[in-house]
């Protein structure tokens, strides 16, 4: 009996102090999703809301939110980094940068500051007291916003001649950089850019060499260690690409539980870490425990696109709810009553099969950017059939002339500001 009851005394304590992800509390569901989220310190952090373009401080850990700032006009806020507790940075798809620095008591939009205006900031990195590196966009067209002087003067840097679709960033330190993108030469593909000069020049350290998909988020652990997603445009999975001497050079890793909207990465150490897909009504965290060889999925999370690591023991995600990776309970526990209610949907095209023109149409739930392409069955880029521009919301559809391709399998991709969506159209002449 006595050893029964010290058996219970010893199991207790591990049950209480185990790791889980949480979802907290201290947020409601987003309308359509916390983009991304930044921690100072394990009590400090912000959180950026698009759909209504809101952004929301922290100062206990995430029991508790407060409404800093909103901008209907903002375009879809997209990404957050700070320096320190005073000067951050919020990024837009629609090409709006904001700058804080008083830890967002006030924020001052400073795009106006740059020549010429961005594109779009999908994704910040800050080195040190004052430098900013801002990425963008997802869709194109490609730049980098940069400042060394916390805002007093910034510098665009047209990244057309290395990428076509850029998303994320990582500086590890104020010269040395890495870039996760799609190449501005289609054959290609998914490509990490690499410069030593501050964005002067870049180098392509990885190319995968195949068409539909592009590097999307970077993470890394140290100096050495590094590892990037990689996002498909048609069917299939994702995979990571990892590096271990400090960017020179990448090995991927096909991950055959995700899906093709693999988005962010983090790890607490060398052997575990999570990615996610951002992709609606997914319970999307994945995790690993060697490093990245293998994964599994831990079943929660919906449509995750941000994950911040704090330390070895807390990290924050972001997604249709905003996550916590403790081992103290912060809220609603591990309730998976996290789907978005409403998304984007891709319907099946028709005739299919069909010759030789199909009608391809969709539904969106708000106003995104929407880029509609063809794919054959390689996987090779043929055209885009809705170039990219703004729409939603409503019903929409378009109508695709394949007179001039030979019979075969064709995909078709739906890009928007929550996802992809891909069909499987079939062309017999």
């Amino acid at each position: 009996m006595k050893q029964f009851l010290l058996i219970i005394l010893v199991l207790i304590p591990v049950n209480i102090i185990s790791q889980t992800w949480q979802t907290l509390a201290s947020l409601p569901e987003a309308m359509v999703r916390y983009e991304d989220v930044w921690f100072i310190n394990e009590n400090t952090g912000w959180v950026v809301e698009a759909g209504d373009d809101k952004i929301h401080k922290t100062t206990d850990g995430g029991l508790s939110f407060t409404f800093q700032f909103q901008d209907t006009g903002a375009g879809y806020m997209r990404s957050v980094a700070f320096n320190d507790a005073n000067l951050g940075w919020v990024g837009t798809l629609g090409g709006r940068l904001y700058r804080t620095a008083n830890g967002g008591t006030n924020w001052v939009r400073v795009d106006t500051q740059v020549v010429p205006a961005p594109s779009g900031v999908c994704d910040i990195s800050v080195v040190g007291s004052l430098t900013m590196y801002g990425s963008g966009r997802y869709i194109g067209p490609t730049n980098i916003i940069k400042t060394t002087d916390g805002g007093v003067s910034y510098e665009n840097i047209d990244m057309g001649a290395y990428s076509s679709f850029q998303v994320g960033i990582w500086f590890l330190n104020a010269n040395t950089g890495f870039v996760g993108a799609r190449s501005n030469i289609i054959s290609e593909g998914s490509v990490v850019l690499r410069t030593t000069d501050g964005g002067n020049s870049w180098a392509k350290v990885y190319k995968s060499n195949i068409q539909n998909e592009h590097v999307w988020n970077l993470y890394f652990l140290n100096s050495l260690t590094g590892f990037g997603t990689i996002e498909r445009f048609v069917t299939g999975n994702g995979a990571i690409v990892k590096t271990t001497n400090g960017g020179l050079n990448w090995v991927r890793i096909e991950i055959p539980i995700t899906g093709t909207d693999l988005d962010p990465v983090g790890f607490i150490n060398a052997n575990t870490g999570w990615v996610a897909n951002h992709q609606q009504f997914i319970n999307s965290l994945k995790q690993t425990t060697n490093g990245g060889l293998n994964w599994t999925n831990l079943n929660f999370g919906s449509s995750i696109h941000g994950i911040f690591v704090v330390n070895d023991s807390i990290a924050y995600a972001s997604g249709g709810r905003v996550y916590k990776y403790t081992s103290a309970m912060v809220g609603i526990g591990n309730s998976n009553q996290n789907n978005l209610a409403v998304r984007n949907i891709l319907n099946q095209n028709y005739p299919n099969p069909f010759n030789p023109s199909t009608l391809i149409s969709y539904s969106l739930i708000a106003n995104t950017n929407v880029l509609v392409e063809i794919y054959n069955a390689a996987g090779e880029f043929i055209e885009a059939i809705v170039p990219l521009t703004r729409q939603g919301p409503g019903e929409f559809s378009v109508t695709w002339n394949a007179g001039s391709y030979p019979s075969g399998v064709y995909f078709y991709s739906l890009r928007t500001d929550l996802g992809n969506y891909y069909g499987k159209a079939i062309l017999v002449k």
